[in-house]
């Protein structure tokens, strides 16, 4: 019977100092996870990948957005890219913007495309802030994925 209460607290204190040791965090490594603008209509989602991930202050950020319409893009779409304070709702930064149509045309309806947006220069982010991502011509917004950031 001693042993057993001395096998499980010696159990317990080896399970609560494992629990203390902190993991590296690489292995904590989340992605950024997009979701739908919620005044956005209801096109299809993005799939957006940013690289590097999580965003780094005064780098260069990659934007690969790829996306299915059920209609064509119409010509004079862009790709557009901003950080927003959530706090003030104010955009930190530049707007940035890529036409979607290039030479071979616009994204036709049915068929995935997907585009490039370099971010240069990223600016000093606040606690906490948001990533938009739009497909937008001219003020009328086509789609539209957010991610919120909050640090702990």
């Amino acid at each position: 019977m001693n042993r057993n209460f001395i096998f499980v607290f010696i159990l317990l204190a080896s399970l609560s100092i494992v629990n203390a040791i902190p993991i590296p965090h690489k292995l904590l490594k989340r992605t950024t996870e997009f979701i739908q603008c919620k005044h956005s209509p209801m096109p299809p989602p993005l799939s957006i990948v940013i690289s590097p991930d999580p965003v780094v202050s005064g780098n260069t950020e990659t934007f690969t957005v790829s996306a299915t319409f059920d209609q064509d893009i119409p010509d004079g779409t862009d790709l557009t890219v901003f950080f927003d304070d959530f706090n003030t709702g104010s955009i930190i930064g530049d707007i940035h913007r890529v036409p979607l149509c290039d030479d071979d045309g616009c994204p036709k309806a049915g068929i995935q495309f997907t585009k490039t947006l370099d971010y240069s220069d990223v600016p000093e982010l606040p606690n906490p802030y948001d990533i938009l991502v739009g497909i937008m011509k001219n003020t009328d917004v086509l789609a539209c994925a957010i991610a919120p950031f909050i640090f702990k």
